[in-house]
């Protein structure tokens, strides 16, 4: 009897023993297990930067610098200090993106050129302790656009580019949109061409014949001779105000006008007809064709071998009912916002955007964009 008891009591104490082996094991195969940290980037009032997750004792790898319109970036930093992408990350941690709004500042955040065409880029501004001999420039493409030492443009066949001015310490850092277009080639004459009269409360659209049919400054100024009689819009639209004749002018870029004369006439009445009277002829109203909305389309285009920090870039350019379309400060895609003077988005921000923006016009408007990507 004492044999089996000291036998069972020898079994348990086995069992127990493996037991604990079993739980020692496995918390030391807790302990073992690989822990990861997670690296915010706060832009500080630039463009979004997406948080990284970094396993302990590995860097992280710095990405695409922010973009911020009126100041230039000056780098990461971990609370006071200026980040070292060297460091091995071993906890959770936020780096700032630090501004600078005295960086280099241009004559011109875009500029417009034509084939064949020069322009210098000026420089405004430069921080304390940079003088103009510490620049370098370059282009995004200079098979369109090309820039020497001194900031000197060239313009070479149609398209657009981003022209990069920054410091040889690479602290600071700006950009100059360029679109170039083909030769221009000027109005010779215009005429208006519509109605010849409105109603009161009514509206009319004239339109406009150009001559040569493919003149490149198209660029068009309305006027009325009569504003308080009847008024046009930048797109040729007149409405009537009041009974009375006004002369509609409009104005191309280069000087040549035509005019035309509007006569706008009083609301018809409808009075009731004696019955058996004979009813007379009614001249019926002219027919207006309601005022289409300007369509804006904003265009997507990956570029080709320009990876930066892991982030494909996109081009963009804007249109206005299939014109190329400059007048704007910028737009917001995918809950982001990009400014005219950006030049590019990246693919964390293409990603999954959908087909519409928000694009805010110069006047300070906000319309509605649709998203071309390519």
């Amino acid at each position: 009897m004492e044999n089996k008891k000291t036998k069972k009591t020898l079994i348990f104490a086995i069992l127990g023993i493996v037991a604990i082996i079993i739980l020692i094991l496995f918390l030391l195969k807790g302990c073992t297990k690989e822990k990861e940290y997670t690296v915010i980037f706060d832009a500080n009032g630039g463009s979004h930067v997406e948080s990284v997750t970094v396993k302990e004792n590995e860097t992280v790898k710095q990405p695409l610098n922010p973009t911020r319109e009126g100041y230039q970036f000056v780098g990461w930093y971990l609370g006071e200090e200026l980040f070292d992408f060297d460091t091995k990350i071993t906890e959770d941690i936020t780096l700032k993106a630090n501004w600078d709004a005295n960086g280099i500042k241009l004559s011109s955040t875009s500029l417009s050129l034509v084939v064949g065409s020069e322009e210098k880029l000026e420089i405004l501004s430069l921080p304390e302790g940079i003088n103009k001999e510490d620049l370098i420039y370059s282009s995004s493409d200079e098979s369109i656009v090309t820039v020497d030492e001194n900031g000197n443009l060239k313009a070479l066949k149609a398209g657009t580019v981003t022209v990069t001015v920054k410091s040889k310490d690479g602290k600071y850092t700006t950009t100059c949109t360029v679109i170039v277009t083909e030769e221009e080639i000027e109005v010779e004459s215009v005429t208006i061409t519509g109605s010849s009269s409105v109603t009161v409360g009514s509206s009319i659209k004239l339109s406009v014949t150009l001559k040569p049919s493919n003149a490149t400054t198209k660029k068009l100024t309305w006027k009325s001779s009569n504003p308080s009689i009847a008024t046009v819009d930048e797109n040729g639209n007149v409405k009537g105000l009041k009974t009375g004749k006004v002369t509609i002018t409009v104005t191309t870029e280069n000087g040549k006008t035509a005019t035309k004369d509007i006569t706008v006439k009083a609301k018809s009445t409808n009075t009731p007809k004696p019955t058996n009277s004979p009813t007379p002829t009614q001249e019926p109203e002219p027919t207006t064709t309601p005022t289409p909305e300007p369509k804006y389309v904003i265009y997507l285009t990956k570029r080709e071998l320009a990876v930066v920090g892991g982030a494909i870039q996109y081009d963009f350019r804007v249109e206005k009912d299939g014109v190329e379309f400059t007048d704007y400060l910028g737009f917001t895609y995918n809950n982001t916002p990009v400014s005219r003077g950006q030049g590019s988005v990246s693919s964390t921000t293409v990603a999954n955007g959908g087909n519409t923006a928000t694009l805010k016009l110069s006047s300070g408007e906000v319309v509605t964009a649709s998203v071309v990507i390519n």
